[in-house]
């Protein structure tokens, strides 16, 4: 066994104050079956960042055996995912959702699974965490849930994470693959609880070191039957930590256990005291294993999302701004919390669920879209100091929204008129839309509407001038 310790503070930049979700709704992975039966389940780590924060990472798993097949979607199932933290009181202090589909061909696997991850940051008190993984064929409603207390001092250690899979980061490899989360220099293959193969025999783990001071820390991994037997005794290892902490990430080959459930054992010991963190795991057997091989090949369409993978950060959010046009409730606030990772992580999840042909390589009401905003942007474009780009103005959101009028009246300045646009929509439901220069410089602003989710000035007619306004309601 070998233990990897590496900086973490520079690595890891975390906002606190209020609790927020910032959630990545991983591509689904099925897992291998385990003995715990098709029921969602919760595992919650916690991360210490100093000054009474603590971050918490969640893993949910979502096991494909809740789900119905989606009338007339060629049997698809889909679900949704809704997260909500309460404090102590059940004040409910934030929320977030996100929906995900699943292939048919994912589904033909028994017990295979997904594992969802949510991540906030907590100060002082008790958190009530639920997770709830609505049916969207059924409306049936799955739950779990798990109690959180921060951390209210450096604890010595942070919580255990057990995966089957840690990677360094690499130099320009700073995307984690689906499946994966980061933290500090390492990617993490997401569980609530790792199951190992007959091919695949290895278990890491993951925990954050805060010795509060320069120290040599002695870590002693120990496997443990679920009656408590010891099974294996690894061979103690060291390494230094600096006073700022530190990461250890080891791994430890486990062939030759039978399957079954297990629980691993970490003591840390310090120079002045030891603790000790644990967490569990499954062995699968090798028909278990086959079934998962097979319900991972089968969905290499939901894998190979990487539309974003290439773009920085401000290209992210070049893309992102143009969807409060569309955006749902649910889905404002948590980006601008995002690193780089989360928030390509979010336009993935964003435009996924807006896929009308899931499986396939294109997403066309993604690229429909931004289509969209491109013309939007070359058409209504308002120049002068402010530089408005055609997407942010009136005429270039209603365009966004509705596509291209079906018939335009364009007035002008003309006497004491000032100019103004009026666009009228026949197909469908009838819309009009009037767009007012009150500046003289080009900048047309919507002054009526009569779609209600559009605003109107009660003083409209006014602002035209009642021989205009006489116009428009002939039109």
């Amino acid at each position: 066994m070998t233990i990897t310790v590496f900086g973490f503070r520079a690595a890891l930049r975390i906002l606190f104050g209020a609790p927020f979700l910032l959630h990545s709704s991983l591509f689904p992975l099925p897992s291998s079956p385990v003995s715990q039966g098709d029921s969602v389940e919760l595992r919650a780590a916690r991360f210490y960042r100093g000054a009474g924060g603590t971050l918490v990472d969640g893993f949910a798993k979502v096991p494909y055996a809740i789900l119905d097949t989606l009338r007339g979607a060629g049997g698809k199932a889909a679900y949704r995912v809704q997260i909500s933290v309460r404090d102590s009181s059940g004040l409910e202090l934030t929320s977030s959702g996100w929906s995900q589909n699943v292939p048919a061909e994912i589904l033909r696997f028994a017990h295979a699974s997904t594992v969802e991850h949510f991540a906030f940051a907590a100060v002082r008190g008790r958190y009530d965490v639920e997770v709830t993984v609505i049916d969207s064929a059924s409306g049936r409603r799955s739950r779990a849930t798990t109690s959180i207390e921060p951390y209210t001092a450096s604890p010595f250690a942070s919580d255990l994470i057990l995966t089957s899979g840690i990677r360094r980061a690499l130099a320009g490899d700073s995307v984690p693959r689906p499946g994966e989360i980061r933290k500090g220099s390492v990617f993490l293959v997401v569980a609530t609880r790792p199951v190992l193969t007959p091919q695949d025999e290895k278990l890491y783990y993951y925990v954050e070191l805060y010795p509060g001071r320069a120290a040599r820390a002695e870590l002693t991994a120990q496997v443990r039957a679920t009656d408590g037997r010891e099974l294996f005794s690894a061979v103690p290892q060291t390494s230094n930590v600096s006073a700022g902490g530190g990461v250890a990430a080891s791994v430890l080959n486990l062939g030759g256990l039978p399957p079954g459930s297990y629980r691993l054992t970490l003591d840390v010991k310090l120079p002045d005291t030891t603790i000790a963190r644990d967490g569990e795991f499954e062995v699968a057997g090798f028909e278990a294993a086959a079934l998962a091989r097979g319900a991972e090949a089968a969905a290499p369409a939901n894998r190979a999302d990487t539309s974003f993978a290439s773009l920085n950060e401000a290209q992210v959010d070049s893309l992102y701004l143009p969807l409060m046009h569309i955006m749902e409730a649910d889905e404002r606030g948590p980006y601008e919390s995002l690193s780089l990772v989360g928030k390509r992580n979010f336009l993935r999840q964003f435009w996924t669920k807006r896929d009308p042909s899931p499986g396939t390589p294109q997403n066309e009401a993604r690229e429909q879209y931004y289509a969209r905003i491109a013309e939007a942007n070359q058409r209504y474009r308002e120049g002068g100091a402010a530089r408005i780009p055609g997407w942010r103005t009136d005429r270039g959101r209603i365009f966004i929204r509705y596509g291209d009028p079906d018939e335009t009246l364009k007035r002008p300045q003309s006497g004491p008129t000032r100019p103004y646009e009026v666009w009228k929509y026949t197909r469908g439901r009838p819309r009009k839309f009037v767009f007012l220069d009150d500046t003289g410089f080009g900048h047309y602003q919507l002054i009526y509407s009569d779609e209600r989710r559009e605003p109107s000035r009660s003083d409209w007619e006014y602002m035209l001038g009642l021989e205009a306004a006489a116009d428009v309601k002939r039109f």
